[in-house]
């Protein structure tokens, strides 16, 4: 296979099945890997994966789980949970090449605590170029309009990526604010399971606006404490996202959350959801972080005491109603 145009995608999961359809049309060629044998053959055999709606894989998509075939490559985007994140850099290093990478994984690294970015720069040495941004993956494999922003302090990468994603379906816009893109990307997965706690009681759209609203607050607060532009959150990847995520049955948080309002233990919830949900992860992090730095961050802190079996999703919701008035 020519080198032309050909992008290696690292993770066959959901997000990145859909995102290796809707760019079918961009790149001559796209392997699509998995490091499961068993999944590479359940997704050869089937032609689709089921979070994908139907679609079906388009002819120019190889489903491998033989890293060799990197070198047929010219450049890597990364799609894989944040909690193995590093794992898979450092098992995809000794293949790479000369290929441009960049990854769609949102979330920090749990291990250390620190931006995806820190690690990625830290492993391989490179400029690093987040895709993140409002989306959900059965409408970005079904070709409906979606908008993803590109981030990167290096020009040459973040012009390269957002041109290689931009296609009749999706919009790419450019950002310079790794860090802020990526405490979006953070901090709406555990609002979005605080926002499916309050639905799952029985609360309606006031309880959802007053999450969202407050939520955007906490999620400024921690990216000015990592030094984040504040701009950054008014954009796709902060309040676009968790607009999305905090008010569609689509996402896998606010599902979560619907199944902790009825007493449902975490595990079983994961369980149900049967995919990650990175928000669990995500809250401990977050809270590591804001403690440390001293931001207040009463709505994730609530969430992390109902994941841990410390308060009731109703006593936790009275907690934050019962708070005295401040200056908003």
């Amino acid at each position: 296979m020519s080198q032309n145009n050909c992008l290696f995608i690292v993770g066959a999961g959901a997000w990145g099945s859909a995102l290796s359809i809707a760019l079918s049309d961009k790149f001559q060629h796209i392997f699509l890997y998995t490091h499961s044998k068993n999944q590479a053959k359940w997704l050869k055999q089937t032609n689709q994966h089921t979070a994908c709606g139907g679609v079906l894989f388009p002819e120019n998509i190889t489903i491998t789980n033989d890293l060799n075939e990197l070198s047929n490559s010219d450049s890597i985007l990364i799609v894989v949970p944040s909690d193995i994140f590093s794992t898979v850099l450092n098992t995809i290093k000794p293949f790479i090449k000369q290929q441009k990478i960049a990854w769609a994984t949102k979330g920090f690294d749990h291990q250390e605590n620190t931006a995806l970015s820190k690690k990625f720069e830290k492993i391989l040495n490179q400029p690093a170029c987040v895709i993140s941004g409002r989306s959900f993956e059965i409408e970005v494999a079904q070709k409906k309009p979606t908008a993803l922003v590109v981030a990167s302090q290096d020009e040459q990468s973040r012009k390269y990526w957002a041109d290689s994603i931009q296609t009749p379906s999706l919009r790419s816009y450019q950002n310079k604010d790794v860090i802020g893109v990526e405490v979006g990307g953070l901090i709406k997965n555990v609002l979005a399971i605080a926002a499916g706690i309050a639905n799952g009681l029985g609360y309606g759209a006031n309880t959802q606006a007053a999450l969202i609203t407050r939520g955007l607050n906490e999620m400024i607060r921690f990216g000015i404490a990592l030094e984040a532009d504040e701009k950054t959150f008014m954009g796709l990847t902060g309040l676009g996202d968790l607009v999305l995520t905090c008010s569609d049955d689509l996402s896998r948080n606010r599902r979560f959350g619907q199944l902790l309002s009825k007493n449902i233990k975490v595990d079983k919830a994961l369980e149900e959801i049967g995919a990650t949900v990175e928000g669990v992860l995500g809250v401990k992090t977050i809270m590591l972080i804001a403690k440390n730095l001293k931001i207040e961050m009463p709505i994730c802190h609530q969430v992390q005491q109902i994941i841990q079996g410390k308060t009731t999703p109703k006593e936790a919701v009275d907690y934050l109603m019962s708070r005295p008035s401040n200056q908003e």
